[in-house]
């Protein structure tokens, strides 16, 4: 069953076309106020773009926040935890020599230095960040730092998917970076926007499934260490 993150981005996709585009379609692609309809239909593709980019970042963050809650309450460990660590870009220092801090200066940075429990946090808090404030997009690298590093089984996302994505975002900064006037020169069909984003939708059932199955494991509880 699909997740209620993922239903409430159909929801919005289908509001975004019966705001955005016409209902119903001219089978011929062709319509009267043609400035008007493909004005809208890019806007359309913006927009649906938009709401993918923000289903993707609130789906592993939440992931991400589970297992960190599951750690910090529960002394649980899954694979989710373990990619956290593993993908975070830090530098696992070994334990220092001394228990304690000896120079004044370093007392207060001391604990993070023997605590795996800091360890993980501060990971979880960078990779938050970097999804919050550096994601900008939904192409194949933007997928790759948001799902490798919480342990999304990447055998889903074929070529054929990413393609499809890589697509999609090329296609979204055609118009987010381009003048308006330039983009609109050359009509274009609002039943080719929604048809693509419906078939990235569908794309999307089973990559939905594999963040439900991330967020089960990472919020098991076991006995505590």
């Amino acid at each position: 069953m699909p997740s209620t993150r993922f239903q409430d981005l159909r929801a919005r996709i289908d509001e975004l076309r019966h705001l955005l585009l016409p209902d119903p379609f001219d089978p011929t692609g062709s319509y009267l106020e043609e400035l008007r309809v493909t004005t809208l239909a890019l806007s359309f593709r913006v927009l649906a773009h938009a709401e993918l980019e923000t289903y993707f970042e609130d789906r592993v963050l939440e992931v991400a926040r589970t297992a960190l809650k599951a750690w910090e309450d529960h002394s649980h460990v899954s694979v989710v935890t373990f990619h956290l660590i593993g993908f975070s870009g830090q530098s696992l220092d070994r334990p220092p020599k001394s228990l304690f801090a000896v120079e004044a200066q370093k007392v207060k940075e001391w604990p993070a230095r023997t605590s795996i429990q800091d360890r993980f946090s501060r990971c979880v808090s960078d990779f938050v960040r970097r999804v919050t404030y550096e994601n900008h997009g939904v192409k194949e690298q933007n997928i790759m730092e948001m799902f490798v590093p919480i342990g999304f089984n990447m055998n889903l996302c074929d070529n054929v998917f990413l393609q499809m994505m890589n697509q999609f975002g090329t296609n979204r900064g055609a118009v987010a970076h381009t003048s308006g006037a330039g983009v609109i020169r050359k009509a274009v069909d609002p039943k080719d926007e929604h048809d693509a984003v419906l078939e990235i939708l569908k794309a999307l059932e089973p990559v939905d499934g594999e963040f439900d199955r991330l967020l089960n494991l990472a919020a098991v509880t076991t006995r505590p260490f």
